[in-house]
């Protein structure tokens, strides 16, 4: 069997020129037509998953695909392999880690595969934006959701007699209505995402920034765009105030963010920002106390959070032409349709974790209607979920730049001492500015 469809899939490449490349990858035509291992690795998470996910390509596509997991400073370490050219075909990455790949030349852009022009009709235009630098699609999506979306447990709401309608529209109003809440018997009614990992206190303060109607920096000019009297310096005022008045428990700064599911679904909490994919966990009593009983406030014109996402990045490290068609035809397997015209991947990420996806056809599927619905606490977070998705921001203005990673490291520091250390609002604006200027210099020369 594997030697008909590696013969059937020889003459869909000849038959390239007669078909159009587009027909190539389709069907058996994403077949491998060397027997060129193509090296797939990724980060830990649901590798039970990934392996059977790759196990049936191999199968029934006689692939050749060898996957393993990646532990340690991921990002760091995939630079490393792309910079020494190492084994490494098809990897995840986050679209900084992207954006940074391809300024590096280390990369070949989704952009090059010869279906790309049905990949990119099928996905939403600012996730298409959003995975899109350089005028060039970077990779395929992995997944898509947002971060920042504040969790409620609907049990402590009740108990401290709100109704779901009195929930916030903006920070602001949350950070006021944290001290009413304390009046009404509970001590720390927040769990802020201020945890030590990069995805944490940094992106706490981006992705709050942006919901004030903000920004970092320009993504073109790569100039900062932040000020101690605009929306970065009110965050950083609203911060100070709940740390310095006891809203928030100190040992959140020590957390990782392990330890930060545990705290939120240990169910002391009232609000706590989370990704929205986690609300299927905080759902399940396998690992919440008030599973079943986790909503999120919706959107009431201000967003909550912002677009966080993961795709599938190919290498471009030397290989032939015919290898490099194998690497393709297994990216597009995996990233978008599968042999049988089906998203395969994407579906199954979604029944399992509820992960989102770029593509229209996932998320406007009854199936995925389905899995959300049976992972929210009400019926109406199915399209609360969808819209706070609909107005989710992406970060160019940091996810764009070359020195995006290392802005995202001194902002954990920073954030840090600016509570710890009592630091003064302009200072600590002032600091970030100064950081984004020496970066600019060091990559762009300005």
């Amino acid at each position: 069997m594997k030697k008909v469809c590696w013969i059937f899939a020889v003459l869909l490449l000849v038959g390239t020129f007669l078909l159009g490349a587009e027909e190539e990858f389709q069907g058996m035509g994403l077949a491998p037509v060397t027997d060129e291992p193509v090296i797939f690795q990724g980060w830990q998470y649901r590798t039970d998953i990934v392996e059977d996910n790759v196990r049936r390509y191999n199968t029934e596509l006689g692939g050749h695909v060898i996957y393993s997991t990646i532990a340690g400073d991921y990002s760091a370490i995939m630079e490393n392999k792309l910079i020494i050219r190492a084994p490494l075909d098809v990897f995840y990455g986050h679209i900084y880690d992207a954006v940074r790949y391809y300024e590096g030349g280390w990369i070949i852009p989704a952009e090059e595969l010869p279906n790309i022009d049905a990949i990119k009709a099928d996905m939403y235009p600012s996730i298409l934006d959003a995975f899109t630098y350089d005028g060039k699609l970077l990779g395929l999506s992995y997944f898509t959701s947002v971060l920042g979306v504040v969790g409620v447990n609907l049990k402590l709401l009740e108990q401290v007699g709100m109704a779901f309608d009195e929930l916030p529209s903006t920070w602001d109003e949350l950070y006021d209505q944290l001290y009413e809440i304390r009046e009404r018997g509970l001590q720390h009614p927040f769990l802020p995402g201020w945890y030590v990992e990069q995805w944490g206190i940094p992106w706490a303060f981006i992705l709050e920034v942006m919901n004030r109607g903000g920004e970092i920096a320009d993504p073109e000019t790569h100039e900062p765009l932040l000020t101690a009297d605009g929306p970065a310096g009110d965050v950083l005022r609203d911060w100070k105030r709940i740390w310095n008045d006891g809203i928030v428990e100190r040992e959140v700064l020590s957390y990782k963010e392990a330890d930060f599911l545990e705290a939120w679904e240990s169910g002391k909490y009232l609000y706590a920002p989370t990704m929205l994919y986690n609300i299927k966990r905080h759902n399940d009593p396998q690992y919440s106390q008030f599973a079943g009983y986790c909503s999120f406030i919706p959107y009431k014109g201000q967003p909550w959070g912002m677009l966080d996402a993961a795709v599938y990045i190919m290498s471009n490290r030397p290989r032939s032409k015919a290898h490099t068609r194998d690497v393709m035809a297994f990216t597009s397997w995996y990233g978008y349709r599968d042999h049988e015209g089906k998203f395969f991947v994407a579906n199954r990420w979604m029944k399992e974790s509820m992960l989102f996806s770029a593509y229209r056809s996932v998320m406007e599927s009854p199936e995925t209607e389905a899995t959300i619905l049976a992972s929210v606490a009400r019926p109406e977070d199915y399209a609360a979920a969808l819209e706070l998705y609909e107005h989710a921001k992406y970060a160019a203005g940091v996810f764009n730049q070359i020195w995006g990673i290392e802005f995202q490291t001194f902002l954990r520091e920073i954030l840090h001492e600016f509570l710890l250390k009592d630091l003064p609002v302009e200072d600590t604006i002032q600091a970030m500015i100064d950081r984004i200027n020496e970066l600019n210099a060091l990559y762009y020369g300005k």
